[in-house]
């Protein structure tokens, strides 16, 4: 039991309450996207399958379709190749280099980008410019990207979005501390629904059931949440600008490790499917993404990044040396021998994720988001029911509250339905029938919040 006085409750309670209802829906909208995001690639494959069955990840025979490929693509291009899987089973291959872009902090990836199919590797699609506006193209994977920038930055533009998404964060760990403490029962309240007449009451309780098991999972998503979107949107800037002199190579070269002495020497790059084989072998699990420097020169270095191995939670990074074809060293994240920091860095992905085994973690995820979802809806409508019988100036947030909360998931289906229609129309871009489609549905779920009174009935209506 944690002991406050009468009014340091009341001044928590405020605290909890209006860090949720500033920025409850926006949070909720974050919070919904990235329960659905946890699944990003399933949706990916559902929305875009490339054929009956799909092979294994960056299968068997890719190095000599590298080869061809690399053979008919620009050799400026041929700085840095990065190829993983995608939608579908697809192996995608990008193929660029990077330069400075007048307004921009960082440099711009450029070049040439190939899909390829799961089993034949036949090129099934080419894009080429620079790596932002070969994103816009890039039909196969876009409803499942659309859907993870809506939870990363609700597609405002850099900085801003990554900047709310973080004060997004920051809100919800302020209300799950602020929620630890006034739960002066913590361990009574995780196990106590009291039969109430008073359907309000028994609202209540579910509410603090939920966010009372919720808590341990609401501290980690915030704090992650909010550790990437400022990270990237102000960690990394500031950090250029004060410790190195605005020199962000430099930067990078201290944070993720030197690269080998510069040789540009010619020689050709080993067999990279006897590197991915040993690399499987080392890592107890298959390849998620390659990333190789120098084609086809003697300082080529090649990196295979694998998922965790069963029961663990940190994921491997394996370096070769790309003339050679021959092992050089495990690399932790964060610069070139393990540390605190690097370890503590490297646990944010998963964390956040969910990642870490597969399906099974992925599911607990999705189950603790969609918690985490009843419990800042459910903490909206009592906030709001609690004041609009005293005020009708609340009215109209018991109404948006019923609008995004019970409309956002029938707005996002018709997103999907966006992105088959951009499909069927032979769309380049999708983006845009999305996003349209998304405004339909939201548009749809509106007509029931303006036109009824009964708040029950527009959340049956919306549920329905």
């Amino acid at each position: 039991m944690i002991r406050l006085s009468q009014d340091r409750t009341r001044t928590l309670l405020a605290i909890h309450g209006w860090s949720g209802v500033l920025l409850g829906l926006l949070l909720y909208t974050v919070i919904l996207t990235g329960t659905l995001a946890v699944f990003a690639e399933q949706i990916g494959d559902w929305a875009s399958p490339a054929g009956d069955e799909h092979a294994p990840a960056l299968p068997a025979g890719l190095d000599a379709r590298l080869r061809e490929l690399a053979a008919v693509v620009d050799p400026e291009y041929l700085h840095e190749v990065s190829i993983w899987p995608r939608a579908g089973g697809r192996v995608q291959v990008f193929f660029h280099d990077h330069v400075p872009v007048a307004g921009e902090a960082f440099p711009q990836d450029i070049g040439v980008e190939f899909d390829l199919h799961p089993q034949t590797l036949a090129v099934l699609d080419r894009r080429e410019g620079f790596g932002r506006d070969i994103d816009t193209v890039d039909t196969p994977n876009a409803l499942a990207d659309f859907l993870v920038e809506l939870h990363v930055s609700l597609h405002l533009p850099d900085p801003w979005g990554l900047l709310l998404t973080g004060v997004l964060g920051l809100a919800m760990l302020v209300a799950a501390v602020t929620g630890l403490v006034i739960h002066r029962h913590l361990l009574k309240e995780l196990f106590t629904v009291r039969r109430w007449r008073n359907s309000l009451l028994r609202r209540r309780d579910l509410h603090a059931v939920a966010g009372t098991w919720n808590l341990p999972f609401a501290f980690i998503l915030a704090f992650t949440g909010s550790y990437f979107s400022f990270a990237g949107a102000v960690g990394i800037p500031l950090m250029a600008e004060v410790a190195f002199g605005g020199d962000q190579v430099a930067m990078f070269d201290t944070l993720i490790g030197t690269p080998p002495p510069e040789n540009p020497g010619r020689a050709a790059l080993a067999d990279l499917d006897t590197m991915l084989a040993d690399a499987r072998v080392r890592a107890q699990g298959p390849a998620a993404f390659v990333h190789i420097e120098h084609w086809n020169r003697a300082d080529a270095q090649v990196t295979v990044f694998a998922r965790p191995r069963s029961g663990e939670l940190l994921s491997q990074n394996l370096v070769y040396a790309g003339a050679e074809g021959s092992f050089v060293r495990q690399k932790p994240g964060l610069g070139l021998v393990p540390s605190a920091g690097g370890t503590a860095m490297d646990l944010m992905g998963p964390l956040h994720f969910g990642n870490f085994a597969g399906l099974w973690s992925k599911a607990a995820w999705f189950a603790l988001g969609f918690a985490s979802c009843y419990v800042t809806l459910t903490g909206l409508n009592l906030w709001t029911a609690r004041r609009a019988a005293q005020d009708r100036r609340w009215q109209a947030l018991a109404r948006a509250t019923a609008w995004v909360g019970y409309g956002l998931p029938m707005s996002l289906g018709f997103a999907a339905i966006g992105y088959f229609l951009g499909l069927a129309l032979q769309r380049n871009a999708l983006e845009l029938p999305m996003a349209l489609a998304l405004a339909g549905g939201a548009l749809l779920a509106l007509i029931p919040v303006l036109r009824c009174d009964d708040h029950a009935r527009i959340r049956r209506l919306l549920l329905r």
